[in-house]
């Protein structure tokens, strides 16, 4: 049996840890669901951006 490597949170370096938890999960990413979550959230983005524009143009008028 292989015993899992393992370390100090703490002394890793952020980019390092980073790398490391991407590497293990990459494996169980579903390209497909990932691609299709991140238009929702543009689409989201998108209209929270238009509806703060006409929510700053209304505070504005006298």
């Amino acid at each position: 049996m292989e015993h899992p490597v393992q370390w100090e949170v703490e002394a890793l370096e952020p980019d390092e840890l980073q790398r490391l938890v991407l590497a293990a999960v990459d494996p169980y990413i579903d390209r497909d669901v990932l691609a299709q979550q991140i238009a929702r959230e543009e689409q989201q983005r998108r209209a929270l951006e238009r509806f703060a524009g006409r929510w700053g143009a209304r505070n504005e008028e006298p």
